[in-house]
């Protein structure tokens, strides 16, 4: 049973790896069309006016994808070598999670407000979506702590 379970954990692990080299990719192509001029967008942003709300939701989005995937990706490397020194919950995975809810609820609030780079009469706008995916990150990130701290204390029980 044990073997099974870290079998599928293996499997997860690698799929996550694979989505978010997916996510890169999906990312990379969207600048490059968008830097040779056919890029998915409804029009060309009009960086004359707003230009500081624009560039901010922008990067918003680009900097919060780039931290997801980075730390996700060092997550899961975390757990695969935490898998082959028999341990399922690494430690520093703890404070990782914290700052991926953060991340998460940044990405969020760059994609939520995209539409201000196509549309000057958007206002920004905060949505229930900005705060659902970080508070799920949130409970994951403490019921991991929880089970890390049990984990090191059933390692230390004799």
């Amino acid at each position: 049973m044990k073997d099974k379970t870290m079998k599928n954990i293996r499997i997860c692990c690698y799929v996550a790896l694979l989505f978010c080299a997916l996510w890169v990719a999906i990312m990379v192509n969207y600048l490059i069309a968008d830097i040779l001029g056919y890029g998915p967008w409804p029009k060309p942003v009009d960086w004359s006016q707003n230009t500081m709300m624009k560039a901010a939701m922008l990067a918003c989005c680009v900097l919060g994808s780039f931290a997801m995937i980075a730390m996700s990706v060092t997550a899961v490397v975390n757990v695969l070598k935490g898998i082959r020194e028999n341990t399922v919950f690494p430690k520093n995975n703890v404070k990782l999670l914290f700052w991926m809810a953060l991340a998460d609820f940044v990405y969020m609030l760059g994609f939520n407000n995209l539409g201000v780079l196509w549309h000057d009469d958007v206002i920004f706008q905060l949505q229930h979506t900005n705060f659902v995916t970080p508070f799920f990150l949130l409970f994951f990130a403490f019921m991991y702590k929880v089970a890390a701290d049990a984990v090191e204390e059933n390692n230390l029980t004799i």
